[in-house]
């Protein structure tokens, strides 16, 4: 309906422009830089990269998100248009061992709305020493051993990777022992054979050094007390033992056995277990039977925190030789988290004679599960002129269907619900308000921002007064 003696076409024509919204998906962004660096540092400029001045990245409404994390590593200065960092990023809890460390980050502008894909690369510096278990490591040794014999020690472990993990051993110069090392395993060699009787006990210094600038190194004591017969170390019965169980299994739950033989007699031939090569995060995460070598789950795992663990089962026999077995644990994920639905943008309220197609809001799901638990379906209730509207990635567009009218109705209660493709399927739903705005209301306000802003004689105010109904 049009007013006569008043054209309403040319101002509500911009109103209407305003909400047709453009949809971009545009390259990624990648930024590389060091662990640990201080807060608030610059990690690359956003503006210049996307080609923005400051103020379109302020009217657009730029900001960062992070999936599957409570924490913020960094933001965006608004007067610089810097990417800088929020907290202390640590390499090692983020990604341990694994040779590429990357946090993904979404980039989210409005108006339209334009998504990128961020990648930190996040560097290794050398900020962990190499460590052993224990700080004196007892052997117990026949003095009946021939030369040649080899006898295994438990490696160092390093949090740091390449070059910044472990890259050599040095052991104490003496008269009877020499070191061996390769990729898998650190050896005493017997050299030359022991004398009980001029020597019944020596103390060996072995260190680790890792390769990094400053290098880092850690050392234990190894403790020889010189017997009188052990013949053989325990031997395994699988050099790697693999397991696969569910994350959020039951405490107590057996993940695997292992096992090794003796062939010596009595004491010599007594194998007991335990586990070794296992980092500070997970010491407390299994448990190694001493005498049966039933490995067990003493607390909660969880997918989407771990799905990967490594470690060393020990086997000692009675006077002190060992032997040692790789152990790889896989965790699946079980569909044990319900889709997250986010209200990222909302136009409320919003005019009434906005046209059909309009975007009026900006929708995020996100699922923590992974595969089919993290396939996630939106859906809108029936009823309302509303519908959802893939857009990018795991974003909707919330768009009108039809022409609003606020004298029918003034106020939608929209439900959006998502549901996974998990086994079974988990659901949730997010309820949305949007009010409608009454066209002649904006009229007015249109008009009372033109009078502050233009120069208007008092009889044409009164006269495009009084045309509104």
């Amino acid at each position: 309906m049009r007013d006569k003696g008043f054209s309403a076409q040319g101002p509500i024509f911009c109103i209407s422009s305003i909400f047709v919204i453009l949809h971009l998906v545009c390259g990624d962004l990648s930024y590389s830089f060091p662990e640990e660096i201080k807060r608030d540092s610059a990690i690359g400029n956003i503006a210049k990269d996307l080609g923005f001045d400051l103020r379109t990245l302020s009217s657009r409404k730029a900001r960062v998100t992070f999936e599957g994390t409570h924490k913020r590593y960094c933001d965006i200065n608004m007067r610089t248009g810097d990417l800088i960092t929020l907290e202390r990023i640590d390499r090692e809890s983020l990604c341990a061992k694994k040779p590429s460390c990357v946090v993904q980050v979404d980039l989210v502008l409005e108006n339209p709305l334009e998504l990128h894909r961020v990648s930190l690369h996040i560097q290794d510096v050398n900020d962990n020493s190499p460590k052993f278990k224990k700080n004196l490591i007892e052997m117990e040794i026949s003095e009946s051993a021939d030369k040649g014999n080899r006898f295994s020690i438990e490696q160092a472990r390093d949090a740091d990777i390449g070059q910044n993990a472990v890259q050599r051993y040095e052991l104490q110069k003496n008269n009877n022992f020499i070191l061996a090392v390769d990729s898998n395993k650190v050896e005493l060699i017997l050299e030359n054979t022991l004398d009980r009787e001029k020597q019944s006990e020596m103390n060996l210094l072995l260190t680790a050094l890792d390769g990094g600038s400053p290098q880092r190194s850690g050392s234990v004591v190894i403790r020889v007390t010189v017997l009188d017969a052990n013949d053989n170390a325990p031997v395994f019965s699988q050099a790697v033992y693999k397991a696969s169980l569910p994350e959020n299994c039951p405490l107590d739950t057996t993940v695997i056995k292992v096992s090794a033989t003796d062939a010596d007699e009595r004491l010599n031939g007594d194998v007991t277990y335990d586990l070794s090569h296992v980092s500070d995060d997970d010491i407390n995460i299994f448990s190694i039977d001493p005498k049966t070598g039933e490995i067990k789950v003493t607390a909660v795992i969880d997918f989407e925190d771990r799905n990967y663990f490594e470690m060393r089962a020990e086997a000692k026999d009675g006077l002190g030789l060992t032997s040692y077995a790789k152990v790889l644990i896989d965790v699946t994920d079980v569909n044990d988290n319900a889709p997250g639905i986010y209200l990222k943008s909302l136009t409320n309220p919003t005019p009434e004679n906005v046209p059909p197609g309009t975007e009026v809001g900006i929708i995020n799901v996100q699922d923590k599960d992974s595969g089919n638990n993290g396939q996630v379906h939106c859906s809108i209730q029936q009823g309302v002129p509303f519908k959802l509207v893939p857009s990018i990635k795991n974003y909707y567009s919330l768009v009108t269907t039809g022409q609003l009218d606020r004298e029918l109705v003034s106020d939608y209660n929209i439900t959006i619900t998502a549901t996974d493709e998990g086994s079974p399927p988990l659901s949730s739903s997010k309820s949305v308000q949007l009010s409608c705005e009454d066209k002649r209301q904006l009229v007015v306000s249109l008009l009372a921002d033109s009078t502050l802003t233009h120069t208007t004689p008092p009889t044409a105010t009164t006269q495009m007064s009084t045309v509104i109904p």
